[in-house]
């Protein structure tokens, strides 16, 4: 056995996707919102018998090898290596290893890595980040949280570069890698990715004159900070436990919460909030609630956050802290006065939209005091929520509160509808970005996956379905191979198709496991609409056949016409009306 067949007997594809999405039981197979397009619908399948993954919606599918190689953004070495260590799989030296195996992205992973162990031993164990761990410990935060997080210090001393350098790297791999070498003078929170390697840094500065108070590493090839949410490769089993998500605006909010035992918690790197962080969130839960700051700033944020979320499907809900005279400015204060406040707000978070409501029914003054609903005021409360109402996808749910409005507003539901028909949908593309239409199996692909599902239902089709009508090439091979075997008696054992069938040809295989896959996700609760399906198959299948041979002859019968051949136009008419007959 070698070494890719030892690392895919040892790692099975259900328990690598499911460190990456939130995976549910459908039949024997298991299905989740697919990582690689847009969708809110999962239409990508995992099978756990054929050890292969296939979007139904973009069209992507393999092995682990292939899921590791398009999530991680890597090319088949860096795939298998990575995938050997998570297996305990000793590689041989390979001949497409350059400089014993150091790629260019591992280089990468390994100065960051690197870097945030010397960061951290500096904050822990060194004189020069006695201050940076005094500074941590007066905010809550524990010695173990520490570590759990690798919180680290940059002192004011340039040294890292020169370190890098005596490690065998070069100056531009640490350029390249986001040059962690240019912080000085904060204490450092790493940013990982799924895979738990260090890719990016937040510094964040002891000195209040220093400027600016937080720095993060800008874009490399291994880091984009529109689409890396901070603490997600250690928050997302809880995510998924929880069926929830909580995003705060920064590192020490999130490692407050993870502290006081809300660990369900993430934030973004560096950057506001967009459309592709939610996007991967949505993969682990349609629920999202937020948090951020209760300052200005903070509530300007999370309007556009709350907005984007409600667009994008999701059950939004937000933490109530407070203003700075009676609450709390952000999570972080809140846990520090005390960690059960914390809890107890993330438990009693609001719907987003019944917040929408209180700010639009009482003061500004006072939020307890209700508006006088005057005809200008019930127009200015309409106004104001009708948008938020407007990006709701689900119609249902955008009924309810229009009911709901029309109830406070006291007027007429219809005259509410009316005016909802009326607002214009933002046109910003991270609130209204369409997803790319989802592409369906062919007539011919789901003739074949019905037939590589249920072999006995070839009997039903062929004598009516020749193999020349199936014109695609590979689906051919496989239909021809089907009906030639049933025909021998020896193409089912225990009413499934033998593994050993197209074994002799890999793309015979994949094609083939990926078909039954999508018939397995299209029939295992409907089977009773397999022979429906068939029959329409046929009348579609027979349809185009008789088009092209209407086509067919119809330029041949014109090519006689236009030469005067009589005898040749009398005998195509005659094959003509035999064919369709």
């Amino acid at each position: 056995m070698d070494e890719v067949e030892e690392i895919k007997r040892r790692i099975d594809i259900v328990d690598l996707i499911s460190s990456y999405l939130t995976l549910k039981k459908a039949g024997s197979n298991y299905k989740a919102i697919c990582p690689f397009h847009q969708e809110k619908t999962p239409s990508f399948m995992v099978s756990a018998e054929k050890q292969i993954f296939k979007c139904f919606g973009c069209g992507e599918g393999g092995d682990i090898f292939s899921f590791v190689e398009k999530m991680e953004n890597l090319e088949f070495p860096e795939a298998l290596r990575m995938l050997a260590d998570r297996a305990g799989v000793q590689l041989k030296r390979r001949s497409f290893r350059p400089e014993e195996g150091k790629d260019r992205k591992t280089k990468l992973y390994q100065i960051n890595d690197l870097s945030a162990k010397v960061f951290h031993k500096i904050l822990i164990a060194h004189p020069a980040g006695k201050g940076a761990l005094e500074y941590l410990k007066k905010r809550g935060i524990t010695l173990e949280i520490i570590k759990d997080f690798m919180i680290g210090y940059a002192p004011s001393a340039k040294f890292l570069e020169g370190f890098l350098l005596k490690k065998g790297f070069s100056a531009s791999e640490i350029q390249e890698a986001g040059a962690p070498n240019r912080f000085f003078r904060r204490i450092m929170f790493p940013i990982k990715d799924a895979m738990g390697n260090t890719i990016a840094f937040t510094g964040r500065v002891l000195d209040p004159k220093q400027e600016p108070k937080y720095l993060n590493t800008a874009d490399t090839i291994i880091f984009h900070k529109g689409i890396v949410l901070y603490n997600l490769d250690q928050a997302r089993g809880a995510v998924k436990q929880q069926n929830a998500v909580i995003v705060v605006e920064g590192q020490m909010d999130v490692i407050a919460s993870y502290q006081a035992g809300v660990k369900n918690v993430v934030a973004s790197s560096g950057t506001a909030l967009t459309a592709d962080h939610l996007q991967i969130l949505y993969r682990y839960t349609p629920n999202i609630t937020f948090s951020f700051d209760s300052d200005t700033a903070g509530l300007l944020t999370a309007k556009k956050a709350y907005q984007m979320a409600i667009s994008e499907g999701f059950n939004v809900k937000m933490v109530l802290l407070g203003t700075r005279a009676d609450g709390f400015k952000d999570p972080g204060e809140m846990i520090a006065k005390d960690a059960k406040l914390w809890q107890e707000a993330v438990e009693g978070a609001t719907p987003v939209i019944d917040w929408y409501f209180d700010l639009a029914f009482t003061t500004k003054e006072n939020r307890e005091e209700k508006i006088e609903l005057t005809s200008q005021k019930k127009k200015e409360i309409a106004k104001e929520i009708l948008p938020i109402i407007k990006i709701i996808p689900d119609s249902i749910e955008q009924a309810h509160y229009i009911n709901l409005l029309a109830k406070r507003l006291d007027v007429n539901e219809d005259i509410v509808f009316d005016a909802l028909s009326k607002v214009q949908e933002k046109k910003n593309k991270a609130l209204t970005g369409v997803p790319p239409q989802r592409k369906t199996l062919t007539s011919e692909q789901l003739l074949v996956a019905i037939l590589l599902y249920k072999p006995a239902k070839i009997n039903q089709i062929k004598d009516k379905i020749n193999t020349s009508d199936i014109k695609d090439p590979i689906l051919k091979k496989i239909y021809t191979e089907l009906v030639r075997e049933y025909n021998n008696g020896s193409i089912t054992k225990n009413g499934k198709i033998e593994k050993s069938l197209f074994e002799a040809n890999r793309e015979l295989k994949n094609t083939a496991s990926a078909l039954i896959l999508a018939a397995e996700n299209l029939y295992f609760d409907e089977q009773d609409k397999i022979d429906e399906d068939l029959i329409e198959l046929i009348k579609h299948i027979s349809s185009a056949k008789k088009e092209a041979l209407k086509a067919y002859y119809a330029d041949e019968i014109k090519k006689a016409e236009k030469s005067r051949d009589i005898a040749k136009l009398k005998k195509l008419i005659e094959e003509f009306q035999n064919a369709i007959s």
